[in-house]
């Protein structure tokens, strides 16, 4: 067979090929079906989470040709309620992002898709990845309907040039509220000479806000106090703990007054504002906290002025339990037209080199154990250490469907408490019994809690 023969059967063999290939890929001329999945996400109205988001779906486009991302920013104080009134309506975005406290009542609810045959299907011991209680907190009766985020502990930050400004030490942050009260009294100044205070001791979210959690459930647990009974049907705000606990918050800001003024239209992001601007000295975060700071007024240069140690405690008593723990989860809509490749979306958001992207961006821990114990940059972070050894001090808040309603009313007892609308004792007692008129579908007929 000649040279040119051979040469032209080749070419035919490598026409016939990629002509066959082509029909199985193109069938009828047409492309590969594009899906879209609309991915919501409170991060996407910060500026580095939004630029960690755009960075890893390219990533994930490239890997997934067949899946497009559609953002869906929403704010903190309104996603629960968007997509409450979104699902409802048979809508809202495939691919969600919840702090951990609204999984019970999604779930209860019917708002979240059951990823059960997308988790078995990965195999045995896809789930050892993660934390046990954080995973446990996915599941009901025995279905997965969440997968875990960030996981972190609540802990004390503090600017450490404001430390030496007002002849305190860094190097040694208040270890119980006594100290930090002191501590905060001298922090609270007038630093530009007018006669007028412009920096605080510290900040804290007075607003109805779900950031209001995060913040006093430390100050409370730290007391030794609790929310509810232990077998949660009934109100434990009547306690002496829990009394104690809403005292010093509400005197920081009434009697103290080492709280800006206006804390009952504070939320997360103005007190990380006023904390940018120096406007404060201490308040309570966690990983999210140096970045998001160091966004709102690079000046500061956050990540060298601010330092985090433990929350404090009462003094002369030292529970095991002294913090809170942050914990968020990625769901899925049961609305969606597109289970398999929102499972998709979920898995990569999730995974152990998105879940490093996340703090190497954010400085966010993960609830990953081959992230949070294993991975080198997180380990060697001033302020992930600190945060990552409390977590031995964490506890999560009450995991039931009814907590929104029950943090609510301890909010709003707290603003009237700020306010003057009633005195601290009555707020509180008011609370309490809301609390415990809402967990009297738990009790049997005639059982009683005790009074505030």
């Amino acid at each position: 067979m000649s040279l040119k023969l051979r040469k032209g059967m080749i070419f035919i063999l490598l026409l016939t090929s990629f002509l066959l290939v082509a029909t199985i890929v193109l069938p009828g001329g047409k492309k590969p079906e594009v899906v879209e999945i609309v991915f919501s996400d409170w991060h996407l109205t910060e500026p580095h989470w939004e630029k960690a988001l755009k960075e890893a779906f390219v990533i994930f486009e490239k890997e997934n040709p067949n899946i497009k991302i559609k953002l869906d920013p929403i704010s903190y104080g309104e996603k629960e309620t968007k997509y409450t009134t979104e699902i409802e309506a048979g809508v809202g975005p495939d691919v969600f992002h919840l702090h951990a406290y609204s999984i019970k009542s999604f779930m209860e609810k019917g708002y979240l898709y059951d990823m059960t045959p997308f988790v078995k299907a990965e195999g045995p011991g896809f789930t050892d990845a993660w934390y046990a209680q954080t995973i446990e907190l996915m599941k009901k009766e025995g279905r997965y309907y969440a997968i875990p985020g960030d996981f972190m502990s609540m802990v004390l930050y503090y600017n450490k040039n404001l430390y030496r400004e007002a002849g305190l030490d860094p190097a040694k942050p208040p270890k119980t509220w006594d100290e930090f009260l002191e501590y905060a009294k001298k922090l609270t100044r007038d630093r530009d000479g007018d006669g007028k205070i412009d920096t605080w001791g510290f900040g804290t979210i007075g607003a109805i806000s779900p950031g209001f959690e995060l913040r006093f459930t430390p100050i409370l647990f730290s007391h030794d106090g609790s929310y509810l009974s232990e077998d949660n049907k009934c109100s434990a705000l009547n306690t002496p703990e829990a009394i104690e606990a809403m005292k010093f918050f509400n005197d920081m800001v009434t009697v103290h007054k080492v709280i800006p003024p206006g804390v009952t239209a504070q939320d997360p992001g103005t007190v990380r504002t006023q904390m940018a601007n120096e406007q404060i000295a201490m308040l309570l975060g966690s990983g999210w906290t140096p970045p998001i700071v160091d966004t709102n007024n690079p000046d500061l240069k956050a990540l060298e002025v601010l330092e985090a140690a433990p929350v404090p405690v009462k003094a002369g008593i030292r529970p095991k339990l002294t913090t809170t723990a942050w914990l968020s989860a990625w769901m899925i809509s049961p609305n969606t037209k597109h289970p398999e490749e929102a499972w998709e979306v979920v898995k990569f958001v999730t995974s152990k080199r998105m879940e490093e992207k996340w703090f190497k961006d954010a400085r966010v821990l993960s609830s990953r154990k081959d992230v949070s114990g294993e991975y080198d940059e997180l380990l060697r972070d001033k302020f992930a250490k600190i945060i990552a050894a409390e977590l031995e001090h964490a506890k999560f808040v009450p995991q039931l469907k009814e907590w929104p309603q029950i943090i609510e009313a301890i909010n709003t007892a707290a603003q009237e408490a700020f306010t003057g609308a009633k005195s601290p004792g009555q707020a509180l007692g008011d609370a309490h019994d809301q609390i415990n008129e809402i967990l009297s579908v738990y009790r049997a007929s005639g059982e009683k809690c005790p009074s505030f």
